[in-house]
């Protein structure tokens, strides 16, 4: 992909689209106007590939692409600054896609882990849960048109829940071919 046509590319260029890929879904790539993007701790691949910054989120996290290359294809690998690390996307269109319309992934793939039924029904709950806690603690009645508004400057159109779990299924089997390792070599906490 061209810088043009790249999705960081088109989160460079409009302004709009940066800011509510910030606010609500908490990737924010405006924070390299201020220099390169670091995370709290210097890291490294177990596997010795190569990991890139792109974006950070409000709580010290940071997203970066994994492996060789340059294309925005590439595994996207969340860091918290707790020590814990997991692939969010099996390249960057799944990741924003599942960071703003399924940000329940996580947990949904943890009741699966358990052995729970995870369907649509299940799917769509959890994620009108998690839109009520974030659009209450934000005080913010306008999630659902905040996110349309994401999607659309972006040219991203959403696949049905299922389809969009089955997405972070993709991802989460990515994991443990990118072990993430800080400076004295222990390893960040998968999931």
């Amino acid at each position: 992909m061209t810088s043009s046509s790249s999705l960081l590319g088109l989160l460079r260029d409009d302004s709009r689209a940066a800011e509510l890929a910030e606010w609500p879904f908490d990737f924010d790539i405006l924070v390299a106007r201020y220099g390169p993007i670091t995370h709290v701790e210097p890291v490294r691949l177990a596997s010795g590939e190569p990991l890139e910054a792109i974006a950070k989120d409000g709580g010290g996290g940071t997203y970066f692409f994994c492996g060789a290359g340059d294309g925005e294809d590439r595994p996207v690998l969340f860091a918290d600054s707790e020590g814990s690390a997991g692939i969010v996307g099996a390249n960057l269109r799944d990741a924003l896609l599942l960071l703003a319309t399924l940000p329940c992934a996580g947990q949904a793939l943890n009741l699966e882990r358990q052995g729970r039924i995870v369907d649509e029904a299940m799917l769509l709950a959890l994620r009108e849960e998690e839109d009520e806690e974030l659009s209450e603690a934000a005080d913010m009645d306008d999630l659902p048109e905040r996110r349309a508004a994401f999607l659309d400057r972006l040219g991203l159109t959403p696949p049905p829940v299922t389809e969009l779990f089955d997405l972070a299924r993709q991802a989460a089997a990515l994991e443990p071919s990118y072990v993430l390792l800080n400076t004295d070599g222990h390893a960040y906490r998968q999931g």
